[in-house]
């Protein structure tokens, strides 16, 4: 039965609690490919291969340490056995999320990850500043002040999660796309893509743990505000199916 972990909600992020839920050594014992942020909202988190990297604001990635600390993110113990897939004339990030649903149709219910790779003719990505002060700011207002980059012909690792509609506050439903170039040096949330083709393994995820931040902000958060259309700004467009 295959997991998937997550730490902290949606919700609990764009309200502002970027504080610590989990350490990075604890997420890793949890599973090894992965996206979410850390402490802080510094940066985007890619989980890859048993490590945590961070795709950094100034354009760069660095190797996390154990005893650095997870805000919000999902893991799973990637199952590399199952078969690789490969799709073509990828020229837009809706065109993959397109290309992807003819596997996971059969089932819009659980949640999936999937562990790519490929040439990107065009990549398109962007991560936040770690934030220092509190009262933090809300995801929506960090978000204006985020940076993006853009690369071309860039060899890289694609790490996605989808989780369904009903886990909408609790996480984002549909795909979000954190990206690793090849030679560890780049890397973010990928707000477009293109490609010729891109190979891909999809691991199926029936089983599903979440652990809470234990800090006070968080017991004073109204999780159930909607907060649908400031998700889908900070995405930079709905992610749903």
């Amino acid at each position: 039965m295959n997991k998937m972990f997550q730490a902290s909600t949606l919700n609990a992020l764009m309200l502002g609690n970027y504080d610590s839920t989990i350490s990075v050594s604890k997420m890793l014992e949890k599973g090894d490919t992965g996206i979410g942020t850390y402490e802080g909202l510094d940066g985007e988190a890619i989980f890859f291969n048993g490590k945590a990297y961070k795709g950094t604001a100034l354009g760069n990635v660095v190797e996390m340490k154990k005893e650095d600390n997870v805000a919000f993110g999902n893991v799973t113990k990637f199952d590399e056995t199952v078969k690789t897939n490969i799709i073509v004339n990828i020229n837009s990030l809706a065109d993959f999320k397109n290309a992807l649903y003819p596997y996971i149709k059969h089932n819009l219910n659980q949640f999936y990850v999937i562990k790519s790779e490929g040439v990107f003719k065009n990549m398109h990505v962007r991560a936040c500043f770690k934030q220092e002060t509190k009262p933090y700011k809300t995801l929506a207002e960090v978000a204006s002040c985020q940076r993006e980059f853009k690369y071309q012909n860039v060899s890289g690792y694609v790490i996605a999660i989808y989780c369904p509609n009903y886990v909408e506050g609790i996480n984002l439903p549909g795909w979000h796309f954190h990206f690793l170039s090849k030679d560890y040096s780049k890397g973010g949330h990928i707000l477009d893509l293109s490609s010729d083709e891109i190979f891909f393994k999809l691991n199926e995820q029936n089983n599903y743990e979440i652990v809470l931040p234990t800090n006070e902000e968080f017991t004073k958060l109204n999780l159930c505000e909607d907060l649908k259309a400031k998700t889908e700004a900070v995405e930079g467009a709905s992610q749903k199916k």
